[in-house]
């Protein structure tokens, strides 16, 4: 028998191009504007935001509508953080964590078609005050080998890097030091009584950023803290010889008393 072989095209309206995100950040606590970027003349006549977290279910928002500013249910978990910036623009205030998410605009232009723009919203916390840490110190005359690691508390990744000097710049070409991939550990060796040894730890998310500075130079001086060991033969010695001088003022009393 004779086949007949039938392709089928889809139908190109039909399918909807996915509306692009604009990225927006925001922090903990603070507020975001959203605003739709429209072309010179175009006239709006209403605009309908929405909001999605992850896969979660969408949301009605907010309606702009002949200069009003309408909430669908003003009972949802936004409440009174919502406002109307201007007639293309949505406020979000006190910002919580999840606020995090797709926000939609779609938005009816006069006389007769519609746009959509997206926003992805994403809340950062405060970045804390890091931390250096000092270990392995090991100063000699002929310099100072000692690791500093930068920590970092809370439950967010945050980026971690070091500056060095005042004011903090790059450590461009230090000799010998060891950056560790995660950027927190710096291992320096540096020569005796470096005359730029303030190291500085960065801790920053796109929202917030936090320095702490070290100076070295006190702890990296010729020689090291540590007494030599003729001090500590001369500080024992002296110990002994103050108990054998109790001793005989001891016997001597007690020689008297006897008498």
């Amino acid at each position: 028998g004779t086949s007949l072989l039938v392709q089928t095209c889809p139908d190109p309206g039909l399918f909807q191009a996915p509306t692009a995100h604009r990225q927006v950040n925001g922090i903990l606590g603070g507020s975001v504007l959203l605003s739709v970027d429209l072309s010179p003349g175009k006239k709006v006549k209403e605009i309908e935001w929405s909001f999605r977290a992850g896969s979660g279910v969408t949301i009605q928002l907010a309606e702009f509508t002949g200069g009003k500013f309408e909430r669908p249910d003003p009972s949802d978990r936004f409440k009174q953080r919502l406002e109307k910036y201007n007639e293309t623009s949505l406020r979000i205030k006190v910002l919580e964590l999840d606020d995090r998410g797709v926000y939609e605009a779609r938005i009816k232009i006069v006389p007769a078609t519609v746009e959509e723009q997206a926003f992805l919203l994403a809340v950062y916390e405060p970045v804390p005050v890091p931390e250096i840490k000092s270990h392995s110190l090991f100063s000699t005359a002929a310099g100072c080998n000692v690791t500093l690691q930068c920590e970092v508390s809370g439950r967010e990744e945050v980026n971690v890097s070091w500056r060095r000097g005042n004011p903090p710049r790059d450590l461009g070409n230090l000799e010998r030091y060891q950056l560790t991939p995660d950027g927190r550990t710096l291992h320096l060796s540096l020569q005796p009584n470096p005359l730029d040894s303030t190291f500085t730890c960065m801790a920053s998310n796109p929202m917030d950023q936090k320095n702490i500075s070290l100076y070295l130079q006190s702890i990296c001086q010729s020689g090291g803290a540590a007494p030599s060991p003729c001090r500590w033969k001369a500080i024992i010695g002296a110990l002994f010889l103050g108990l054998e001088i109790n001793a005989v003022v001891l016997v001597n009393l007690l020689h008297r008393k006897m008498l």
